[in-house]
């Protein structure tokens, strides 16, 4: 038999998702098709972690919209944008939050919870330091691809700068410790396993982004 870790009162959280798919579509985050894409993952969220996890989820999503809405004008000028004001749409949501879904399930069958919630602060960081890569990156003028170094012009898959990595592990690392933090208030954790834990899980989320410009360079670029 399969002990559930199912609590559930995590249910009594749901009626919260149709004022974030409202707010969603009113600031301009997501398209109809995104906002849509976003309550179901955010009802998966609630059903497998509860307040924790949607906590960090909604942290994660604030954290995304600041980095896509730095140097909005500028980036609508070189149309690096995504959509037409920088909303997202179903088929990025769907992307970034198939993993943290997945792990927020897996929750209720794993019986140990710091596990499960800091590989889903990785796979949201991943996700997240991604995101500040390739928004805030864009910025800089100086791209070069990350395996060859040949200069590049910003927005080519596999394209880094030296603004767009700074900026992309400090967000990762900022967002692993207000999210452990915020564990903190229901698990407690030693001083030094948080701090630990914490730096893992930024760094990790740090180097999938790197994985992924890798990636970038050598398949999507030959499509």
């Amino acid at each position: 038999s399969v002990d559930l870790m199912f609590d559930v009162y995590n249910l009594l959280l749901l009626p919260i998702i149709p004022l974030l798919y409202y707010m969603g579509i009113k600031t301009q985050a997501f398209n109809k098709g995104g906002a849509i894409s976003a309550a179901i993952i955010g009802i998966i969220v609630i059903i497998g972690g509860g307040v924790i996890y949607f906590v960090i989820l909604f942290v994660f999503l604030g954290l995304s919209y600041i980095a896509t809405m730095l140097g909005i004008k500028e980036k609508s000028k070189k149309k690096l944008q995504e959509g037409l004001k920088g909303e997202r749409g179903a088929k990025n949501v769907i992307a970034a939050g198939l993993a943290p879904a997945a792990i927020s399930i897996m929750n209720i069958f794993y019986s140990n919870p710091v596990v499960t919630f800091v590989l889903f602060v990785i796979s949201l960081g991943v996700i997240l330091s991604d995101t500040s890569a390739s928004e805030i990156g864009s910025l800089d003028h100086d791209t070069f691809m990350i395996l060859t170094l040949k200069r590049a012009i910003p927005g080519t898959n596999g394209a880094v700068s030296i603004l767009g990595t700074v900026v992309s592990l400090v967000f990762s690392i900022l967002f692993s410790f207000l999210s452990l933090s915020i564990f903190q208030i229901s698990y407690y954790l030693p001083f030094d396993k948080y701090l630990n834990l914490a730096l893992i899980a930024g760094i990790i989320g740090f180097i999938g982004n790197i994985i992924d410009s890798i990636l970038g360079e050598i398949f999507e670029n030959r499509n």
